[in-house]
């Protein structure tokens, strides 16, 4: 019966382990899903902050617009921090090298990075279509 018992344990031990992990890998594709799915689109962000400034330059109230270019610009810019950053401090964590809790913590807040990342990214292209369409 203890040796049993014994076994059950280690059994379970072993699945909690595997759960956290997984856990751990389903964050980690869903911050890659994100940044799959924006990155794309830093193409279109530097082509409408082109658009954006050549207006700029062609209005009489250039204010806004070079606002709007500074924003597109600071997306990108934000994109590429978190590529650096990723590429800087994810080893660890991905290498198993680093306990649950700091691998949990550190992709927990990479995805509200990237999260952040997104919105600034599709606000900024937003913003510009906007301001193109007038």
């Amino acid at each position: 019966m203890k040796r049993a018992l014994s076994l059950l344990v280690i059994i379970l031990f072993v699945f909690a382990c595997a759960k956290k992990e997984d856990k751990f890998e389903t964050l980690k594709t869903e911050v890659f899903a994100i940044h799959d799915e924006v990155m794309p689109k830093l193409g279109e962000l530097m082509s409408l902050k082109k658009k954006v400034l050549d207006k700029a330059n062609a209005s009489e109230n250039p204010d806004e617009l070079r606002d709007i270019a500074l924003s597109l610009e600071k997306a990108q810019e934000g994109m590429m921090k978190w590529m650096n950053d990723w590429g800087a401090n994810s080893t660890p964590h991905v290498n198993n090298e680093s306990t649950e809790e700091e691998k949990m913590a550190f992709i927990n807040a990479e995805m509200e990075r990237v999260k952040k990342v997104k919105e600034e990214i599709n606000s900024s292209i937003a913003a510009a279509k906007e301001a193109l369409k007038n």
